[in-house]
């Protein structure tokens, strides 16, 4: 049977209307991409030190002699920029890293550089192989991660261990640690309280040095 002009100029008009339809889609997706950029990494350290830390009270004694502080240690789990969580109330031994989040540099060398600062108010600090130290402090980062004890409830938890030299003899060794709670449940609150525990175990160590080196 032979097609009407009237069904003909339909079935036109309903391809090109269908046609028009799938342009408009195409242009709004466009302006989507346009308009809404891929999320970007937030790049996190540890903030300016807390002048208490940086500057002593007057009555702490500075260090006897020179000290070394060798460079931070760390397992490969640690060595590397991810700002890290466990979800202890699911699987504690399950480290995951935060996927919009990082550190600026990996957390040994940001603790390294807080510890040197807060050490060096108190007597001078060098790099192991400069000078003639009478003391060495070495370091390594156990843990360092955001954990979880229910969805909405973290800490930042960080341990570190402390060897303390005096030439190639071992006088002192002990472990450092500070937990505490983090504002927020997210890597912003994690973060947050992870420099928190950083600077708490950085003053720790600085008053066991100057204990032992007395």
């Amino acid at each position: 049977m032979p097609v009407s002009p009237r069904r003909h100029l339909f079935s036109f008009w309903l391809v090109a209307a269908g046609r028009l339809v799938a342009a408009s889609a195409t242009l709004a997706l466009s302006a989507c991409a346009v308009t809404q950029a891929p999320a970007t990494k937030a790049v996190y350290d540890f903030g300016p030190a807390p002048l208490a830390l940086a500057v002593p009270a007057v009555s702490t004694p500075a260090f006897p002699g020179l000290l070394a502080l060798a460079e931070v240690g760390a397992s490969p789990a640690l060595d590397n920029t991810a700002v890290q969580y466990r979800l202890a109330y699911a699987n504690p031994q399950e480290l995951r890293p935060y996927a919009l989040a990082r550190w600026s540099m990996s957390p040994a060398r940001l603790i390294q550089q807080r510890v040197r600062r807060v050490l060096s108010a108190r007597g001078p600090v060098l790099a192991p192989g400069d000078g003639s130290p009478a003391h060495t402090l070495r370091l390594e980062l156990e843990e360092f991660s955001q954990v979880f004890s229910a969805p909405g409830a973290s800490q930042g938890v960080m341990l570190l261990r402390a060897t303390l030299l005096r030439g190639n003899t071992l006088l002192a060794q002990r472990s450092f640690g500070a937990q505490p709670p983090a504002p927020t449940a997210d890597a912003s609150g994690g973060v947050s309280a992870l420099a928190v525990a950083a600077d708490a175990v950085a003053k720790q160590l600085a008053d066991w040095v100057g204990e032992h080196t007395r």
